[in-house]
């Protein structure tokens, strides 16, 4: 297979920003006539997505967005299977790069994957946020991969640590040298000598929700211990009372047991990340996470802990299925406009999602078979990029760009991709083969 080189042009993009608020302007005609959005993060460690605004750009190119951005952070602007991630800064003005659309459609392709590869976006400013981490991430990382060894067999991050305290001259800006410090921290990880860092890097510090060095660290922290936590020797005991008890004051001395520091609320913290990891891993019980996590937001005196605790469990009960169908309203290709309502029917409604650039035809006759046989279902056609011309004139069709968002607010991942919606529009807990096999029974 050829390797396929990218090349994307960079259009200018303007940030103002100013008491709190970032205005976002962006002129380049690439993007004339299509929606985009600009997403953050309740906080780094779930992960969860915060719509900030979504506009149409204008023909000519241009279209502003006006954020509420207090401290910095990152934000993205989601396009094809692509993040244009950023640092957001309070009371700034930014020049952004952003990538030519067409050549990212060109990318994109290649890959036809929804995945969210991330595309970090270049600022002018010299004095900027994202150019100062970009700095000093090349310069770290370039020490490390060139002394990697011997800072891990050594077992000693000591005598490295003075060249990449250094590294903090690149900028003055406070995010800057607080993100530096976890990138610091991270070196004592790397020459195994983590029990330093919770005592030394975190304890008595303020809780950091957006800086990346902190949370990515704290992530790495917490895993091992959420992986072994009801077989390891050190952790069982503690994994029976957490299990047992259903206190706030037990959890908090269960907290302290695994920290081991006077830190409250940095006990808690780190607490959350390892109930967090749990979830995910699967080594801690949802139930059992779920709860301790529900006392955190409950009883919790720390502000910061109550609403990463409440974004986990948000996150955790809002799963695509079981949850009201996106809203969208397109023109089907009978010239009429429909919106989502049309998925509240008398029967379930099967969305099938595909590439009108590639044949089809197997799939649509066989889907076309199986409703003829069982009358069962409905289906709605989205087709990317042009109408697939043997759909049966039944079914609504709705040709899309790749770039669409209801691909995006469907959880498409590749072509074809199927959805089933129950009769109230919601989307089913079953998938749709789940649901074929019923029917074959």
């Amino acid at each position: 297979m050829k390797k396929a080189w990218l090349v994307i042009f960079p259009f200018l993009v303007l940030i103002t920003v100013g008491h709190g608020q970032t205005l976002i302007k962006i002129a380049d005609k690439s993007y004339a006539d299509i929606p985009l959005r600009i997403y953050a993060y309740d906080n780094l460690l779930s992960h969860t997505p915060q719509l900030l605004e979504e506009k149409t750009v204008a023909t000519d190119g241009a279209l502003s967005f006006s954020l509420n951005i207090r401290k910095p952070q990152l934000v993205y602007i989601p396009i094809y299977s692509f993040h244009l991630i950023f640092y957001a800064e309070p009371d700034k003005t930014l020049a952004l790069k952003l990538p030519n659309r067409r050549k990212l459609e060109e990318a994109f392709i290649q890959l036809k994957s929804y995945s969210g590869r991330e595309i970090p976006l270049f600022i002018e400013n010299k004095n900027s946020l994202n150019q100062s981490i970009s700095a000093y991430d090349s310069a770290f990382n370039n020490y490390l991969k060139s002394n990697f060894r011997a800072i891990y067999q050594k077992k000693s991050a000591s005598e490295h640590i003075d060249y990449i305290e250094k590294l903090r001259s690149i900028s003055a800006i406070p995010h800057l040298k607080s993100y530096a410090t976890y990138k610091e921290a991270y070196l004592y990880y790397v020459s195994g000598e983590q029990n330093k860092i919770i005592e030394t890097f975190y304890a008595n510090k303020p809780l950091l929700l957006h800086n990346t060095a902190y949370v990515s660290l704290m992530k790495k922290l917490a895993k091992p211990i959420a992986e072994d936590f009801s077989q390891a020797t050190d952790y069982r005991p503690l994994y029976k009372q957490l299990v047992a008890n259903n206190s706030y004051s037990d959890l908090y001395k269960i907290s302290k047991s695994i920290t081991g520091t006077a830190d409250i609320a940095l006990n808690e913290h780190f607490f959350i990340y390892i109930l967090h990891s749990g979830l995910q891993l699967k080594t801690i019980p949802p139930k059992v996470a779920l709860k301790k996590l529900s006392l955190i937001a409950e009883q919790s005196n720390n502000k910061t802990n109550i609403e990463l605790a409440e974004s986990i469990i948000s996150k955790f009960y809002k799963q695509f299925k079981g949850s009201s169908a996106p809203n969208f309203s397109l023109k089907a290709t009978d010239g009429l406009t429909y919106n989502s309502s049309i998925l509240k029917t008398n029967k379930p409604t099967l969305i099938a999602f595909f590439d009108g650039a590639v044949n089809n035809d197997v799939s649509i006759k066989t889907l076309q078979e199986l409703q003829e046989k069982y009358s069962k279902f409905e289906v709605i056609l989205f087709s990317a990029t042009k109408s697939i011309d043997i759909a049966p004139n039944n079914w609504k069709q709705f040709v899309i760009p790749y770039h669409s968002y209801t691909l995006r607010d469907y959880r498409l991942g590749r072509f074809p991709y199927y959805v089933l919606v129950e009769k109230n529009g919601k989307i089913s807990q079953q998938t749709w083969q789940q649901y074929l096999i019923r029917l074959e029974e």
